[in-house]
Parts: structure tokens; sequence; C-alpha cells
């Protein structure tokens, strides 16, 4: 009887150690590269600067869910930052030095498509997903200014015979 208690009682000590949470899930934090990917039209810097339309280019981006709130925008906006990033490198692939009209693809359980502009995921309940495609560009060379002489200016002095 004293042993049955005892393997009772190590019983109850191991299971209660198993009740400990799992250690929390660590996310890298990525950032917009904006400077080179649009959600409309290039603005800034380039914004009238003209380009080559190449193509579309898609990319993607997976991040671990078990712990996360359902339809945390925190996390969607930040794994959608590193989709965003990901365009860039496959327009690289095609010589491309942009991406422009960026949209987030959510695919439903009817099979329809929808795109929207702003971070849009989809939770499986273990893992998220973003999806994104956009259009590569090539920016064209910009034209050499042309310098024209003044008008006002005295022409330079005859040279002197020696």
């Amino acid at each position: 009887m004293l042993l049955r208690a005892s393997a009772f009682a190590y019983l109850a000590f191991c299971l209660m150690g198993c009740a400990t949470e799992l250690p929390a899930e660590k996310h890298s934090v990525f950032s917009y590269p904006d400077d080179l990917v649009y959600t409309e039209l290039p603005t800034g810097k380039f914004k009238d600067r003209p380009y080559e339309v190449l193509g579309w280019v898609r990319s993607k981006a997976h991040f671990p869910t078990l712990e996360q709130d359902v339809g945390n925008q925190v996390l969607c906006k930040n794994y959608f930052n590193k989709a965003a990033a990901g365009l860039l490198k496959e327009a690289a692939k095609a010589q491309g030095d942009a991406v422009i009209q960026v949209r987030s693809i959510v695919i439903f359980m009817d099979g329809s498509v929808h795109e929207y502009p702003t971070p849009e995921c989809s939770d499986d309940g273990a893992e998220g997903e973003v999806l994104v495609k956009g259009v590569a560009i090539r920016w064209k060379p910009l034209p050499k200014k042309v310098v024209l002489p003044a008008q006002n200016q005295p022409s330079a002095p005859p040279l002197a015979a020696p």
C-alpha cells in the first residue's frame, strides 16, 4: 500500500512538471522597403522618374501562429514587410530596380481570389501565410543635361604672337 501511494505521488509530481507552458514564439522584425516598393506608383525621390514595366513578381512569407491572437494585424504586417522585401529580390532577378502596385492575395475556401492594397494574412491555426504580388520595373536612364554656352559671356582674348 505504501508503495502504491508513493508511486501515485511520484506520478502526480511528474505530471505537474508537464503542465508548464511552452516557450514563447520569437519573431524577427522586418521593415517595409518603402524606398523601392510602392503600393501604387513611385513616390519620393523617384516620383517622376520614367520606368519600364518588366512584369509581375510574386512572393510569400510563412510564420508560426500557435499562440498568437487570431487576426493579429501587427504580426501580419510584419510578415507582409518580409514578403514585400521578397518581391524586391524577385524583381532583381529580372534586372528590375523597384516594385509598384503591391497587393496582398487572399484565396478563400470557395476558390475565389481577392487582392488588397493592405496587409492581409491567412492562418490555418498552426501557420500563417502572406501572399503578395507586384509589378517589377526598371528605371530608365535619366537624360543628360546639356550645358549651353552663356550668350553674354566675353570670348577668350586672342593669343598674342611672340
